[in-house]
């Protein structure tokens, strides 16, 4: 039962980590310019969504305007979860998706906005994926007699290099997006 439980409770982890990490990943296309229309978005105002004021969550209003456009054909486009409290009138590079309403900040500090959400998609999923991956009970006792590791072990082990790679740069990006300076 409880080996059991830990699948179904793994499975469900790796389809909520899946799905974030297309997403991340479509948002770290948008930012590092490789889709999209290049603009200019202007803040109008930014609140804290978070009503307990311990975590701040700001969304921010204001307008996307392409470039070569017009400040009269700028689109006003909300910002969800920006983690920044911008101040009104600040003007950012970003580019526009397919739909209207998807924005990304464009540039070094937008890519690093979303990097870190895509490396801590990675780090979780090679952690599930090792997990499955890797000898067990009777099977792990037989590895430890052998000179050489086994097939199974091997792709294991590999899985395990993603972590050592991806767990760094989720950490790293992390801390530059927290560090970002604000005018």
């Amino acid at each position: 039962m409880k080996r059991v439980l830990g699948w179904v409770c793994g499975v469900a982890l790796a389809l909520v980590g899946t799905f974030w990490l297309v997403t991340a990943t479509a948002d770290l296309a948008l930012s590092a310019g490789i889709y999209g229309t290049a603009g200019t978005y202007k803040v109008e105002r930014c609140y804290d969504t978070d009503l307990s004021g311990k975590n701040s969550d700001y969304d921010c209003h204001g307008n996307f305007t392409p470039d070569g456009g017009t400040a009269a054909g700028a689109e006003y486009v909300r910002l969800e979860s920006t983690g920044h409290d911008y101040p009104d009138g600040y003007e950012f590079d970003a580019r526009q998706g397919i739909e209207p309403d998807t924005v990304q900040r464009f540039g070094f500090w937008g890519v690093v906005g979303e990097l870190w959400q895509v490396a801590v998609c990675v780090v979780v999923l090679a952690v599930l994926a090792y997990q499955a991956i890797k000898p067990r009970g009777q099977a792990a006792r037989r590895e430890s007699h052998r000179r050489e590791p086994s097939r199974r072990q091997k792709v294991a082990d590999r899985v395990g290099y993603a972590v050592v790679v991806a767990l760094p740069v989720a950490v790293l990006s992390w801390i530059a997006m927290v560090a970002e300076p604000m005018p």
